[in-house]
């Protein structure tokens, strides 16, 4: 008896193998398959002409992109290398194969409208249940540009250097005025009347050489100075008044502190989850979160209608503006904590807390501790850690997403959209896999959701009908 199964590489096949029967059937690439073709991609779509060759379809480079920055792969080059080699990328491009250019080129400039995407993806996580719009966590994260920390813009230094080359104009004016007067003496009055002595027409047309070619001299000196101003100018005005440096080779970047102690250029990724399902994003330049809580506020209405019943946040978030934007608006689900929150609470329990200066602050301030000292307070305190961190380890660990490609504040948004995309598909799979839905008794009834299943239990029942014929035939 043969202690081996027949192995041949040369057996020609009467029918082709399909490459969806090698798929798995709860895999993440039919949740992307399945969720991009539903997508509505006519914006994307109108950006092409309808001249010369017939290009890839954008849902087939959105399956590459989506499904490649799920697993880590971000290289366009690495990713038009999986199309040909990888089953799963060959299904997902129905064994198209497009080249690295063209996955970058519709990375770079057919995605302006990713926000439109992720919306119609959230969509999605709302009928299953996923997302209900009711307690929001809200965190900052610093990823690395694409540029070198060696090569910096400064603020400090280009002042200085504003202040030198300043310096230098009103030098070479100075040294202007002394030609003009030493211009002034040698043509007096004209009538002779002011020379010491008669000049020779040659004396007198060497002089008037030397004086041209000076003045020329402080001139050409004078332009390029002056233009050398004009470029500080324009760079202290791409830095703008909120960020003190920026990278040259991706000018919007902003010098950070990154988690792991270093300083390079990068950008500041604010996102709100719920159920760590990312409800919105936002790329800032500025460093400090304090900034980004009512820009991510609009943000997480625009893309669920309203609101959130809650909106929990670190302490750094937790500024006198923010608190006064609160009240103004009236809005009474912030769990904001500021940046003494622990040491006051504390007092304020023990009976000696003191008021500070700053009246209207500290009277938020008191309603907010407060609010946050409730048994509600605590748990939604408690609660952040275990929804908004694990968004941030999955992308960072998981999807190894510690650097960015791109560069440019448009391009870097696109990105961080896919991103987002990518690790909301995965807590969709995650929790079709598992059957643990939140708030189950109305999400078995959403379309979506019954869709999902119907697929996945036709696809078990066909393919282990097929396993036991084979099993017959072979016996």
């Amino acid at each position: 008896m043969a202690k081996f199964k027949f192995y041949t590489q040369d057996q020609p096949l009467l029918l082709p193998h399909s490459l969806e029967s090698k798929v798995p059937v709860e895999h993440i690439s039919r949740v992307i398959n399945k969720l991009i073709d539903e997508f509505d991609t006519s914006k994307i779509e109108s950006t092409y002409s309808g001249m010369g060759c017939r290009a890839y379809h954008p849902k087939i480079l959105l399956k590459i992109l989506i499904y490649g920055y799920s697993l880590g792969i971000r290289s366009s080059r690495k990713l038009a290398s999986m199309v040909k080699e990888n089953l799963i990328f060959m299904w997902l491009a129905g064994m198209q194969e497009p080249d690295f250019r063209t996955i970058n080129d519709f990375r770079k400039s057919k995605l302006d409208n990713i926000d439109f995407l992720f919306n119609q993806l959230l969509t999605s996580c709302v009928e299953l249940g996923l997302v209900k719009c009711g307690k929001v966590f809200l965190d900052g994260t610093k990823l690395e540009a694409n540029s070198s920390s060696n090569r910096m813009e400064y603020r400090k230094t280009l002042e200085k250097r504003k202040t030198l080359y300043s310096d230098k104009v009103a030098e070479i004016l100075k040294e202007a005025e002394e030609v003009d007067k030493y211009e002034d003496e040698l043509y007096g009055d004209h009538d002779g009347s002011s020379l010491e002595r008669e000049y020779s027409d040659e004396e007198i047309r060497r002089a008037v050489n030397k004086v041209e070619k000076k003045r020329k001299q402080l001139d050409t000196k004078k332009e390029k100075i002056e233009a050398k101003l004009e470029d500080i100018d324009s760079k202290l005005d791409r830095m703008g008044d909120e960020r003190n440096s920026y990278g040259k080779a991706d000018k919007d970047s902003t010098r950070m502190k990154m988690k792991e102690g270093y300083t390079a250029p990068g950008y500041n990724i604010q996102m709100g989850s719920e159920n760590q399902v990312i409800v919105g994003y936002k790329v800032s330049q500025k460093c400090n979160d304090s900034h980004e809580l009512i820009p991510m506020m609009e943000v997480i209405k625009n893309n669920l209608g309203k609101l959130p019943k809650y909106l929990v946040t670190d302490k750094g978030y937790g500024t006198q503006s923010n608190y006064e934007y609160l009240e103004k608006i009236e809005y009474e689900g912030g769990m904001i904590p500021h940046q003494y929150y622990d040491i006051d609470r504390i007092r304020v329990k023990k009976g000696t807390y003191e008021l500070g200066k700053k009246h209207d602050y500290e009277r938020l301030k008191l309603k907010m501790i407060h609010k946050l000292n409730s048994e509600k307070g605590q748990k939604l305190l408690k609660r952040r850690k275990h929804d908004i961190e694990p968004v941030f380890g999955d992308i960072k660990h998981n999807m190894n997403f510690r650097k960015l490609l791109l560069r440019g504040l448009d391009k870097v948004n696109i990105e961080i959209g896919l991103i987002a995309m990518a690790h909301n598909i995965k807590k969709i799979t995650k929790q079709l896999e598992n059957n643990v839905l939140p708030n189950a008794k109305t999400v078995y009834l959403t379309p979506t959701f019954v869709l999902f299943k119907l697929i996945y239990c036709l696809r078990d029942f066909f393919m282990n009908r097929l396993a036991n014929f084979m099993l017959i035939s072979a016996n």
